[in-house]
């Protein structure tokens, strides 16, 4: 019989913590689109689209590589300690980047130090929701990961009135400033049911004690950092295949939701109608992202996962490029919006699920680190690769880019599809 609470207070609490959390973490991922496109028409309408790349490749690398360590820090330590540390980074490194003027300094603040935030909240985040749900944990993950459709939709709108009433200076600081308030509020909620403890207790006491010296601090930081990664894990062909279809899927989502905003003023339109296709997308992914997970507890992870990615490979085939590319009508880059939004969601909500899937509870943060790590070499070299494709922008440039996020997006289908047959063959099971 099953000890996990599966619901209740304390567990739905936990959930909504994880929702606040979310909210900034893959808000910020999710609106990605928004800051880029400003740089582009505003403090780099110089630079070639393959050099302002480099900030948003970087930021993406340094948020998934840094999962690693959070994660592990999460199952050694709990939610709390990594938590505090994200928000810091995370709230300090989006208010900097509001004074930058050079890609130098936009690497520094964006990249660097509020890319490391995010990676770190991000294992708290998702971890501690696998502490308090098994049977209905699809779900779960589900409703948390709606605050990223929800910071989804609140960034671009709040940055784009702030845009043009005080200027992109305050506007980062006063998202910095509501972030702050998130994750405070998410920091309080927020708490692990079983800690792993990989140390014996005396280390744990001084850990979550009071005496904490920095030499103790230097060697539990460098211990974790050598325990943060199991590719030993990698030997399991399930596991292996799972990682594989979230790195190319969550790529090509990356790479649409980085792109297409610039992709929509490029085609004529204005700044605010490209952010409100970015908020469209993130709107209509909060269905997309809490159905599949209601139907993944149902039917199955990996199956509900394989179709919405199937069907985001086909959306970017069909309408991007073989609609919006030839036509340039609103109504293309509308449509795309709307049914990109709903089945690319899943690439981000369900992925914790999947690696939950073919996990033990005990190492979920670890595995889903070791992910998240490869995943970020992936974006790292994917997403540099995109931008030298569009370049200096033109129609040709797009279209061989939506090709190529199509392609990508395929190559996710057909890995999670393996990682499936590795666990029940044909057959259609759960």
């Amino acid at each position: 019989v099953s000890d996990y609470p599966d619901g209740g207070l304390r567990a739905y609490s936990v959930v909504l913590g994880s929702f606040l959390g979310l909210t900034v973490d893959f808000g910020l991922v999710n609106s990605i689109g928004t800051v880029q496109s400003y740089l582009n028409l505003h403090q780099f309408q110089s630079k070639s689209t393959s050099v302002t790349s480099l900030i948003f490749s970087i930021f993406l690398f340094v948020t998934y590589a840094s999962i690693i360590f959070s994660g592990a820090m999460f199952d050694e330590l709990g939610a709390r300690i990594p938590m505090i540390i994200g928000t810091v980074l995370f709230c300090v490194g989006f208010f900097a980047a509001g004074s930058c003027t050079t890609i130098g300094s936009f690497v520094v603040a964006f990249s660097l130090i509020c890319g490391l935030g995010v990676g770190m909240l991000a294992g708290p985040l998702t971890g501690a929701v696998s502490h308090w749900f098994l049977k209905n944990r699809a779900k779960a993950f589900g409703l948390c990961t709606l605050g990223g459709s929800c910071g989804g939709i609140l960034f671009p709108m709040v940055l784009n009135r702030l845009y043009e009433k005080m200027g992109f200076e305050n506007a980062m600081r006063i998202v910095s400033a509501i972030s702050a308030a998130l994750l405070i509020a998410s920091t309080a909620l927020i708490t692990e049911r079983k800690s792993i403890r990989a140390l014996d207790q005396s280390t744990i006491e001084e850990v979550s004690g009071e005496r904490i010296s920095l030499r103790l601090f230097l060697l539990k930081t460098w211990s974790l950092t050598k325990n943060s990664v199991d590719l030993s894990s990698l030997k399991d062909a399930k596991f292996l295949f799972c990682v594989l279809g979230s790195s190319f899927s969550e790529l090509a989502l990356l790479c649409s939701l980085t792109y297409f905003a610039s992709y929509v003023t490029y085609i004529g339109y204005s700044e605010t109608k490209a952010n409100t296709v970015v908020t469209i997308i993130n709107t209509v992914g909060i269905a997309g992202r809490y159905i599949p997970n209601v139907f993944a507890d149902r039917i199955g992870c990996y199956n509900v996962m394989a179709v919405m990615v199937l069907f985001t490979a086909l959306t970017g085939l069909c309408i991007w490029l073989g609609w919006s590319i030839k036509t340039n009508t609103i109504s293309s880059v509308y449509a795309f919006a709307v049914m990109y939004g709903f089945f690319s969601s899943s690439a981000l909500s369900l992925a914790p699920s999947c690696v939950g899937a073919i996990s033990p509870t005990r190492d979920f943060g670890k595995r889903y680190g070791t992910m998240s790590l490869i995943t970020g070499v992936f974006i790292l070299v994917g997403l540099t690769i995109g931008g030298v494709i569009i370049g200096h922008e033109s129609l040709e440039t797009y279209r061989n880019f939506s090709i190529y996020t199509g392609v990508i997006s395929l190559t996710g289908f057909l890995m999670f599809y393996c990682s499936r047959y590795c666990q029940v063959g044909f057959r259609f099971l759960r």
